[in-house]
């Protein structure tokens, strides 16, 4: 465990410090959007909010061309309206066109692109697509997964070591014996390199847990063990009997069967402009019904899926909010379809969105920016403070010699057996950390093999 501490931390580190330099920034990001985006996103009168069917319209006469997707619509009347579309010209679905609406003037403040589930604008995106994978796509990922899986192992690797240390040492007089100025540096750059790993030891796993749910590997296995222990979140159910379908819907089926015949494809659009009106004039009684059932901050209301069924409204991630409930509304009757409240998430799946939160700066505000950034500063501190220790091990201006190979065999059998069946285990889940410690393995052995 030492030899992979020391000899693997000398070539994983550099992953590590831009992961550690692009993470700090990355976890204040949501500050500075906040200034650059403050024109956009703040609502410029403070009249009483107009419908949002009118806030809508007013968003699709900038891009009468896209599809409505969703609104998101916020109880502090300060802040202004978020009306998506959905763009075929974007990267994928994630990224949605966001026109921004003061609810009171109907004034257009903005028009960004938005990603995922925590709003990011660009400004946000940018930086996060730096951090998981240095704007070089799905290449790109490979650095992230490399050092999210390896940062773990590395500061379990080190408590382990620096645990045999305190035993061996306890109540030894053996740290005097060498008295020259180099080792007494050494022993306290060790010091304070052991004590910092030691503290932040659980910072470290979580950045680890959460860092894998993105990557391109890990993050593909995650999901997969997720969904078979039932550990996913749950959405409400969308679809609506047909015996509750009113003659509005009706109508659409008329008008599209009308023109079915033909094949037109500008009666094929017009049917799908119909639908979409149909749809906007629903968009009140949605949010009337959700707001009556007592879903309170930033609400997301999604058109539905396919015509005849469902509306879904849900309580958008925010800072201090730890639940997020959901709800189907029928669009005709504004009647309550299904309701999925957050406490009936499975456990695993709260402490999932919980902790990508906390791994994204978002869950507790300014204080989990902090946190996260001390994080990434102890880490740089503590892969600093070890490539001086091997700089003060060597002599005439060169580092010294990495830990000796060979100690694995000093360790008790069951002990060696079950860190062999840990370290399987985590490269199925973790490909890339396998995929780079047979590298290792082999190039170290190759060595070991010249050097005799």
């Amino acid at each position: 465990m030492h030899r992979l501490h020391s000899v693997a931390g000398v070539f994983v580190a550099p992953l590590l410090v831009i992961s550690a330099l692009s993470g700090f920034v990355y976890a204040f990001a949501p500050t500075p959007e906040n200034v650059v985006y403050h024109d956009a996103i703040t609502a410029s009168s403070s009249e009483a909010p107009q419908p949002l069917e009118e806030q809508v319209e007013a968003a699709r006469s900038v891009h009468p061309d896209l599809q409505l997707s969703a609104v998101q619509n916020f109880e502090d009347p300060t802040q202004t309206t978020r009306v998506l579309f959905n763009d075929p010209a974007l990267e994928n679905s994630s990224y949605r066109q966001a026109v921004f609406v003061a609810p009171g003037s109907l004034e257009i403040t903005g028009e960004l692109v938005q990603y995922g589930s925590s709003r990011a604008l660009p400004l946000r995106t940018w930086i996060s697509e730096g951090h998981r994978q240095l704007w070089l796509g799905e290449y790109g990922r490979i650095y992230s997964e490399m050092a999210a899986s390896w940062l773990g192992i590395l500061a379990l690797a080190g408590a382990w070591v620096w645990w045999v240390r305190w035993r061996v040492g306890k109540g030894s007089a053996t740290g005097s014996r060498k008295g020259s100025t180099a080792h007494a540096k050494r022993k306290k750059t060790r010091s304070i390199h052991s004590i910092l790993g030691v503290w932040l030891l659980p910072g470290f796993l979580f950045l680890t847990v959460t860092g894998l749910t993105w990557s391109s590997m890990a993050g593909g296995n995650i999901p997969n063990l997720r969904a078979q222990l039932d550990w996913v979140q749950p959405t409400p159910e969308t679809s609506i009997s047909a015996t509750t379908m009113t003659a509005t819907t009706s109508a659409h089926d008329e008008h599209a069967h009308h023109h079915h015949s033909g094949h037109d494809e500008s009666s094929t659009l017009a049917g799908q402009d119909d639908l979409t009106q149909t749809y906007i004039s629903q968009i009140d009684t949605v949010a009337t019904t959700a707001r009556g059932a007592g879903m309170s901050g930033i609400i997301e209301i999604a058109l539905p899926a396919e015509e005849g069924t469902a509306w879904t409204v849900t309580e958008m991630r925010e800072s201090w909010k730890l639940a997020n409930d959901a709800i189907s509304v029928n669009g005709e009757t504004g009647e309550i379809v299904d309701r999925v409240h957050h406490s009936d998430w499975p456990l695993a799946a709260k402490l999932s969105a919980w902790l990508i939160q906390l791994h994204m700066g978002t869950l507790f505000g300014w204080i989990n920016q902090l946190v996260l950034g001390g994080i990434a500063l102890g880490l740089l501190t503590i892969i600093a403070l070890g490539y001086r220790m091997w700089w003060l091990r060597g002599r005439n201006g060169r580092p010294g010699r990495l830990q000796a190979a060979g100690q694995w065999r000093r360790t008790r059998p069951a002990v060696l057996a079950g860190i062999i069946a840990f370290l399987l285990v985590y490269s199925v889940m973790a490909p890339m950390f396998g995929i780079s410690l047979v590298a290792f393995l082999i190039i170290d052995a190759l060595i070991q093999a010249l050097r005799r």
